[in-house]
């Protein structure tokens, strides 16, 4: 045994289905795991969330697509060695909440089996056993052992896991918690009531070219930082005989009952989207997760550590929040950047690590 050894990894953001997510990367990095690359010690695989994309079409094309059929068959093998422990992002259920108290638990367990149904007799739901996918994760002390907990809702956190997942050889504190999630909760209100029903109706909708014109807004023109204005149905169907590597005639049957009302309303929906993106950075998570800790309905005073996903923004601080010292670190994303994990090491150190393959 060594302590530099991972006994948990993390990551989030992969967003398969996204247009310039990063499979390859997702693929090499899983082989490293199957191939014992991170040592013997290695126990858990925590996914927090967004690990699918599913306002684009890989609900429909993830059968097909070689890629990330290889990615699910990988995962399957590692699931053989590990356990992998999945969070739903806001890329796989909607997260609108309940205006009044902003409580994101009211829904997320039909929302959870809804996901899970979405995907029966699939390579889906053999990957991800119900009582695996849970909204929080808690890596702590649990009757004497080093312990991940899982649970759906706040107010089962301390007390009421649905999963209780052994970690051995990592011998924590007694006063270590790390609480784990996927970030959505630090949002803000006007994210929460303007924003997040665009994402719930991206997530429900069926129209293919709709789902394709969605992608590639938001993953290519608003991500490179291009104009929405200028575009046009052409240009962006240009764009994507190379982004998806088709003809222009597969690319036109894609889009062939797509009308412009349709095309310029995502547009206009696609600005607001852009500004509210721009808006966001580390101090606005920040803020969202002191909120989040002051209106919880569980005592989080006692949380030491703290990671996340959702912002894409990696990195690591210790901030005062409530008179308190915490760790947070954010996993980063593996989409338009270079991809990054956690390692959870001996004594529950954290590392941030960009992805070295």
């Amino acid at each position: 045994m060594t302590e530099s050894d991972p006994r948990i990894l993390i990551v989030s953001d992969t967003h398969l289905g996204a247009l310039n997510s990063n499979l390859d990367e997702v693929s090499l990095f899983l082989n490293k795991i199957i191939d014992g690359k991170f040592g013997d010690n290695l126990q858990a695989l925590l996914i927090l969330g967004d690990f699918l994309d599913l306002g684009t079409t890989v609900e429909k094309t993830f059968y097909t697509d070689k890629k990330i059929t290889n990615i699910f068959a990988q995962l399957l093998e590692i699931k053989k060695k590990i356990h992998i422990i999945f969070v739903p992002g806001n890329h796989e259920i909607p997260v609108t909440s309940s205006v009044t108290s902003g409580n994101y638990d009211e829904k997320f367990k039909r929302r959870k089996e809804k996901f899970l149904k979405k995907f029966m007799n699939s390579m889906v739901e053999e990957l991800f056993d119900s009582n695996m996918v849970c909204q929080y994760i808690l890596l702590r002390k649990w009757e004497n052992e080093s312990t991940l907990l899982l649970y759906d809702s706040q107010d089962q956190i301390y007390n009421h896991p649905i999963q209780t997942i052994k970690i051995n050889n990592l011998d924590l504190e007694e006063n270590y918690k790390c609480l784990m999630l996927h970030g959505y909760q630090f949002e803000s209100d006007t994210m929460r009531i303007f924003v997040a029903p665009f994402w719930k109706s991206m997530l429900s909708y069926q129209n293919i070219e709709i789902k394709e014109v969605y992608n590639y807004f938001w993953n290519v023109v608003i991500k490179e930082q291009r104009k929405i204005k200028p575009i046009t149905i052409e240009d962006m169907k240009s764009d994507l005989i190379g982004l998806k590597q088709l003809s222009s005639e597969d690319i036109d049957a894609i889009f062939s009952d797509l009308s412009n009302l349709e095309f310029n309303l995502i547009k206009l929906n696609m600005k607001v989207m852009k500004i509210w993106r721009n808006t966001r950075d580390s101090s606005y998570y920040f803020d969202g997760i002191e909120e989040f800790f002051e209106e919880v309905e569980c005592d989080l005073s006692l949380i030491t550590h703290l990671i996340y996903g959702h912002s894409h923004i990696m990195g690591m601080s210790n901030e005062t929040i409530n008179n308190q010292n915490i760790e947070i670190t954010n996993s980063g994303t593996w989409q338009h950047s270079n991809p990054s994990y956690v390692e959870i090491l001996y004594k529950g150190k954290i590392i941030l690590k960009s992805l070295n393959l």
